[in-house]
């Protein structure tokens, strides 16, 4: 396999910039920096699920079986 030569950094530079995924980090980092974006681990995405308070009884009853 040949080895990948990137050979007008300028233009790579621009085609990336241009990327969805790459104009929605700045955007990010952007509002982050402005302080409109909460820091990392400050909230949970989703909320943990409850936990399943049958899930013993269920082993041991399939344990019996």
């Amino acid at each position: 396999m040949p080895n990948a030569v990137i050979e007008n950094r300028d233009l790579f530079a621009a085609f990336l910039s241009a990327q969805p995924l790459c104009q929605w980090s700045a955007e990010k980092q952007r509002e982050m920096a402005a302080g409109r974006h909460p820091q990392r681990g400050s909230s949970p995405i989703h909320t943990p699920a409850p936990k399943n308070d049958n899930a013993e009884l269920a082993e041991a009853m399939s344990s019996m079986a």
